[in-house]
């Protein structure tokens, strides 16, 4: 009898996330058609302080490709791609390419000598309360969107930045 009550409320929880995805964890606007679509669909924007507390929007990237890369200074994987970024954002500097790095809920104070103990040459974010990493949908770090020029996300976790940089930098719209 226990084991069926058991089925019964795990059913009864799954319907309820399947009919209220977002829950409380979506802010003032319903941003959960990104679970669905993912990419070809505007990226959302937000306002993010730096590590000089300076605020910084994605809006203030218009015109520009940014590649937005999700993480936090526990995760390996996170660390070992950081030379990679580096070597992205050498590659385009000459081109309209911004990376930007949103750390996930961490201190400024850990996250700037985690910064500067790898050298960063990007701009560092910090999502304190993971508003950003939740209206992204972020499920686990790294994660990288690439956002085009016009604000459209063209890729999220995405697995070939080298193809679709190319691919944005050679077109007849450049």
């Amino acid at each position: 009898m226990k084991i069926r009550k058991f089925i019964y409320l795990v059913i009864a929880a799954s319907l309820f996330l399947w009919i209220f995805p977002c829950g409380s964890l979506c802010s003032q606007k319903d941003f959960s058609y990104l679970l669905n679509k993912g990419v070809d669909v505007m990226a959302p924007d937000f306002a993010l302080k730096d590590l000089n507390d300076k605020e910084v929007k994605l809006s203030d990237y218009r015109g520009k490709v940014v590649l937005l890369n999700f993480s936090t200074t526990w995760c390996v994987h996170c660390r070992t791609i950081i030379p990679y970024l580096k070597e992205l954002k050498e590659q385009y500097k000459d081109k309209d390419f911004v990376i930007l790095n949103i750390d996930i809920q961490e201190s400024k104070e850990r996250v700037r000598a985690f910064a500067t103990r790898q050298k960063i040459t990007y701009r560092v974010l910090l999502d304190r309360d993971a508003k950003v990493a939740m209206l992204y949908n972020i499920v686990g770090v790294p994660n990288l969107i690439l956002v085009d020029r016009e604000g459209f996300i063209v890729c999220r976790q995405c697995r070939s930045i080298d193809i679709s940089l190319k691919t944005l930098f050679e077109s007849p719209s450049q």
